[in-house]
């Protein structure tokens, strides 16, 4: 369950705008591409009517972080009317323009804090309200946030007045020791929480606002873009679910890790598909466009077999060094015991063999405590809750991210209705 910084005020204004007939907005900007999806929701979830994924300009993007924002807004521009028009065709009228947006965020710098909230009701029999769980959450906030600002402000080196709260999730809740996956309209007396919230810097979110703005988009909420494809594949609520997920962008890795139905944190590793790109550029003496065109058809094995063993030479090293970094990624979740053994590849990098080989060639039974070696699996659109997509146009690994940030968006929409 999501919770923003929305006023009660702000709640009930976007309360009188929501109707059956509204029309919302994901935009996944990413390295290489943004990803538009506009959708409508119901009881079920959300119906996506409308895609496109817009290549990004070369010197837009740097480590998933935005270094010019007219080119952002010029690709997302484009990209939003062409979601626009595929929603034309489908609804066989015209679309209105999308008012609000959901924003996915990822990068080196994105920082997600996991907090226990453990407290005893003082009223068992009167049975849990949203409100009561924004008051959990406004209590983590003022408890436990300066102690995590200030960490995170040193990790990056930089002061806690420029670190920023992104969004915060109550991820799992135990009432009177059963894990129920929604609190709401249960009694109980002792009740564990685990708030898992996200920060970054405040320009890397004044960016997305900025973006927003000159778009004339009013942010409906930013979510960290690993969460939202762990908590929203099929299933991964239940208290019998354990998995490592990793979604491999144009410019970052980005790792999320469940644990008995909770997202125990996410770390990301400026680590993505342009390495790659590069790589082949240099090696094959190639434009970096053209070396990134050569990528996406050498992964969709549309290349002829002499320039196959070309870009396969080039990029095995890397391969390796990308499983490393894999490695470095999830030694810092000091707290786990033993790791999954479930590996879920997602994103447009995730698609080059390469990365799923060096995956499974890893020793992974030596240098971190796996129980058994990870079975390692790509991730389809068709495998994240609550979408419907009638363009039939998500299919992709690369597809996963803008479907997960479509489908948290619902839920968070279903809350402030």
């Amino acid at each position: 369950m999501a919770f923003s910084l929305f006023s009660k005020k702000q709640k009930q204004e976007k309360d009188s705008l929501f109707t059956e007939e509204s029309v919302f907005l994901t935009l996944d900007v990413g390295t290489e591409f943004i990803k538009s999806a506009i959708y409508r929701v119901n009881d079920n979830g959300a119906e996506i009517i409308g895609y496109s994924r817009v290549k990004q300009h070369s010197k837009a993007m740097e480590g998933a972080m935005v270094v010019n924002i007219e080119h952002v807004c010029s690709a997302a521009d484009r990209g939003i009317g062409e979601a626009l028009a595929v929603a034309d065709k489908i609804l066989g009228e015209e679309c209105p323009f999308p008012e609000f947006v959901t924003m996915g965020i990822s990068g080196e710098l994105v920082k997600g804090v996991s907090i226990v909230a453990n407290y005893e009701r003082e009223n068992p029999d009167e049975r849990i309200t949203h409100d009561e769980l924004q008051d959990v959450v406004e209590s983590v906030r003022e408890q436990a946030f300066p102690d995590s600002i200030e960490d995170i402000a040193e990790e990056m080196g930089t002061s806690p007045n420029k670190i920023k709260e992104i969004m915060s999730h109550i991820d799992s809740t135990y009432i009177d020791g059963v894990k129920v996956d929604d609190p709401i309209g249960f009694t109980g007396e002792e009740v564990s929480y685990r708030v898992f919230s996200t920060f970054a810097p405040s320009l890397h979110i004044n960016s997305l606002y900025e973006i927003a703005d000159r778009l004339e988009l009013e942010i409906l909420t930013i979510d960290v873009q690993p969460y939202a494809i762990a908590k929203m594949f099929k299933g991964s609520h239940k208290s019998d679910f354990s998995s490592i997920f990793i979604d491999v962008g144009g410019g970052t890795s980005d790792v999320a890790l469940i644990q008995d139905g909770g997202i125990l944190g996410t770390k990301m590793v400026a680590f993505g598909g342009r390495v790659f790109s590069r790589r082949i550029a240099t090696a094959l003496n190639l434009e970096l466009h053209d070396a990134e065109e050569l990528k996406i058809n050498y992964a969709l094995r549309k290349v002829q077999e002499t320039t196959q063993k070309k870009v396969k030479v080039a990029i095995a090293k890397d391969a390796h060094l990308w499983s490393e970094a894999m490695e470095i990624a999830l030694e810092e979740f000091k707290e786990v015991e033993s790791f999954p053994t479930e590996i879920h590849l997602s994103g447009g990098g995730s698609e080059l063999p390469e990365l799923k080989e060096a995956l499974m060639a890893y020793p992974w039974l030596t240098v971190l405590p796996f129980e058994r070696f990870p079975k390692i699996n790509h991730i389809y659109p068709n495998q994240i809750e609550h979408i419907e997509d009638r363009t039939g146009m998500m299919i992709g690994t690369g597809d996963v991210a803008p479907a997960a940030l479509t489908s948290i968006s619902f839920e968070h929409i279903k809350n402030l209705l």
